[in-house]
């Protein structure tokens, strides 16, 4: 996971120091290949055939990325946690992702490639983006979503860790911002927490950009 703005490196430096538990912690509900799968699974609809081109934003250690890679997609991952880039070089040796140490609400580096990408994927990476510069990220996002794209958002609910301040990340609001930058909604669903966790919970958001 990971985020935006200069003010936000204490935050990063949580995610970089704390890489290896954090990435123990995601990954104890189920083994990361069976995440991956699952993943992979719920998005074929929504992703393009083998040699489009993908974006993760907040890719964390990589899983999302090697599952993207599976279907043959050329992915660029935005990470700007060095400790959760070295563990994803530790896990997925044979990964061709680009990798970018990048942050919201710019995402400066992603577009100095001049690209745009047929799937983007944020997930939980939006509590983290002051709501001040919510409106400079969610252009920055859209303007990389190709025409025809779609764009899977996973929003995070409840009480922040202490050591990880986050922000509110209601889904309706989200939307508004989205749509007024061009994006529309196609799927939503609510999600519980995959750590089992009472208290959080989250709403996965699949959104696409006309062509």
């Amino acid at each position: 996971m990971s985020t935006g703005v200069p003010d936000n490196d204490a935050l990063i430096g949580v995610y970089d120091r704390d890489a290896r538990r954090l990435r123990t912690e995601w990954s104890a509900a189920e083994d990361s290949a069976v995440h991956s799968d699952k993943f992979v699974t719920f998005h074929a609809p929504y992703l393009p055939p083998p040699g489009g081109h993908a974006l993760d934003i907040g890719a964390g250690y990589g899983a999302h990325v090697y599952g993207l890679e599976s279907r043959g997609l050329t992915v660029v991952a935005v990470e700007p946690a060095a400790g959760m880039r070295a563990e994803a070089r530790t896990h997925y040796p044979d990964s061709q992702a680009t990798w970018l140490d990048d942050r919201l609400p710019g995402l400066a580096k992603v577009h100095a490639l001049g690209r745009q990408f047929d799937f983007m994927l944020m997930n939980s990476v939006w509590m983290h983006l002051l709501p001040e510069l919510r409106d400079q990220g969610m252009a920055s996002l859209a303007a990389l979503l190709a025409p025809g794209g779609k764009f899977s958002v996973l929003l995070r609910h409840g009480p922040a860790p202490a050591d990880r301040p986050m922000h509110e990340s209601d889904a309706d609001p989200f939307l508004t911002l989205a749509e007024n930058h061009g994006l529309s909604l196609i799927h939503r669903e609510g999600n519980a927490d995959e750590m089992g966790r009472d208290s959080v919970s989250f709403t996965r958001l699949i959104l696409t950009k006309s062509g």
